[in-house]
């Protein structure tokens, strides 16, 4: 997977409910030399909003095309 940059949309994988959000910043710290982001979360009953999610643990949405 590519690394992700400030305007990707991301899924919170790790939880029940898959959260989709938009990454708003991008860290220069690291937890076990994975990257950590600023994500926004789409849903206004998500806390903490925005909130600091390891790289790893997020996965972009998979586009289906339309016919």
């Amino acid at each position: 997977m590519r690394p992700l940059h400030v305007g990707d949309v991301v899924i919170r994988r790790n939880r029940i409910l898959r959260t989709h959000g938009t990454v708003v910043e991008i860290t220069r710290m690291a937890r076990n030399d994975v990257r950590l982001v600023w994500v926004r979360w789409a849903h206004s009953t998500t806390l903490p909003n925005p909130s600091l999610e390891r790289e790893d643990a997020l996965d972009r949405p998979v586009l289906t095309a339309r016919p």
